[in-house]
């Protein structure tokens, strides 16, 4: 591998274990409600421009929020991010900081042949990480009144792993996402009381394993209104899904031990394993539009809904309710033929959005909204090779909550991505 191609992958390899380090210390408390918190559910390209990506198509990046621009392919194309970055979270007396680090996505696109291409990957869907601290009092016989910490802990996450195609004919393209959807969420609360000879302190674990199959299915039109003008329409999405889960459950007392400074197992009071349960995932649509110039800028707009009052989890609704996001955003390129300067064929990347958040808690709906920028930069491709390289980067800037909600949280996020392309199955010919 050439040297800068082996430095990028140095790099992304670093920034993964700073990734996996800001992750250690991600503290959510909306990461408690439904699945946990959401993961973007977006290519690099598409999170630069304010998350614009139903009628988005480039034959030399893998636009998986909607399947039906895998029919644009032209390169074999492996694509890879992570992101890094920090959140707020605040209410009318304090506020804490906690980091953010993750896997965006790992994928390979490959065209079987022209207007039809094969893509493979895996992505996290959802991330559980909070640890929260509650006093309160509680009375015992009546009369006993004791001070009582409680403590709610959470770890774990869902995660995609899907293969996809898409099939153009003439200017309509249709493609579906298939896969396995699965991972595990671990909720626990401790109640921690004053040493008392007749009350112990107490732990109540619950894990959950889920995992079954899910789909989604897209589709994009694409209007030529000129040499290189062309507007696309594009839409996606899947129906509610019901989804495979095994539940293990434990109530336990504990015993404080002074060597190790932490609470122990004394006795279990209760121990269920395996309960098989379903999960209601819910219905997810979008759609959007884009104007393009070939070589030289895009823009477009994204609206999008999911159903989050079909979600049931055990049965169990939980604090949420329909969402919907608005995004405009777009990309240019100063000059994609320039024979010199370097900057003249950077991609330039803006947008933003707005909507409603899936949580609502309190009664209260939960506001979101968001600005982003980015680039892509492409690397200099070496004499006598079909490898071409792009290093995409994006910043975001989010916030969610508002006046009345009880929490509000405003986050950063920096994402870098590399995309590799390559000319596979070339036949080679002798004289």
């Amino acid at each position: 591998m050439h040297r800068t191609k082996a430095g990028i992958l140095c790099l992304l390899a670093f920034l993964f274990l700073l990734a996996n380090k800001a992750a250690a210390q991600d503290n959510s408390p909306y990461s408690r409600y439904g699945l946990g918190d959401q993961n973007i559910n977006q290519n690099i390209i598409n999170r630069g421009m304010g998350g614009v990506a139903q009628a988005y198509s480039d034959p030399q990046s893998v636009n998986f929020a909607n399947p039906a621009s895998y029919s644009s392919l032209v390169l074999t194309t492996l694509d890879i991010a992570v992101e890094g970055g920090a959140r707020t979270i605040s209410d009318a007396d304090r506020k804490f900081r906690s980091g953010i680090g993750n896997l965006s996505y790992l994928q390979l696109g490959i065209p079987i042949r022209r207007k039809w291409g094969l893509v493979m990957g895996l992505r996290p869907v959802t991330k559980v990480s909070y640890n929260i601290l509650q006093n309160s009092e509680i009375t015992f016989f009546d009369t006993l009144k004791l001070p009582v910490a409680y403590q709610y802990e959470g770890n774990g996450g869902l995660y995609q792993l899907y293969a996809g195609t898409g099939v153009g004919i003439g200017n309509f393209s249709i493609g579906a996402n298939v896969g396995y959807l699965f991972g595990n969420i671990e909720n626990s609360t401790k109640a921690i009381y004053p040493a008392n000879q007749y009350i112990f302190p107490s732990k109540h674990t619950q894990r959950v394993s889920y995992g079954h199959l899910f789909y989604n299915v897209g589709l994009q039109y694409k209007f030529k209104l000129g040499n290189d003008l062309d507007l696309t329409v594009g839409a996606s999405g899947s129906l509610k899904q019901t989804l495979s889960g095994r539940r293990e459950q434990m109530r336990e007392t504990l015993i404080f031990d002074p060597s190790s400074n932490e609470y122990t197992t004394q006795d279990t009071a209760f121990y269920e394993k395996g309960e098989r349960g379903k999960i209601i995932y819910p219905q997810q649509l979008a759609g959007g539009i884009m104007l393009h110039k070939e070589d030289s800028w895009s823009v477009g707009a994204d609206f999008s809904t999911e159903k989050w009052d079909q979600f049931r989890n055990y049965g169990v609704k939980d604090s949420v309710r329909n969402s919907w996001k608005m995004s405009l955003g777009g990309q240019f390129i100063p000059n994609a033929r320039a024979i010199n300067g370097y900057w003249n064929k950077v991609t330039y990347r803006v947008g933003g959005y707005y909507g409603t958040d899936y949580l609502k808690l309190n009664g209260q709906d939960m506001t979101v909204y968001g600005f982003s920028v980015g680039a892509g930069l492409p690397v200099r491709r070496q004499a006598y090779s079909n490898q071409f390289s792009v290093i995409n980067i994006a910043f975001e800037i989010g916030h969610r909550g508002s006046k009345e909600t009880v929490l509000k949280e405003t986050w950063y996020r920096m994402v870098l991505g590399f995309t590799l392309n390559d000319r596979w199955f070339i036949k080679r010919k002798y004289d």
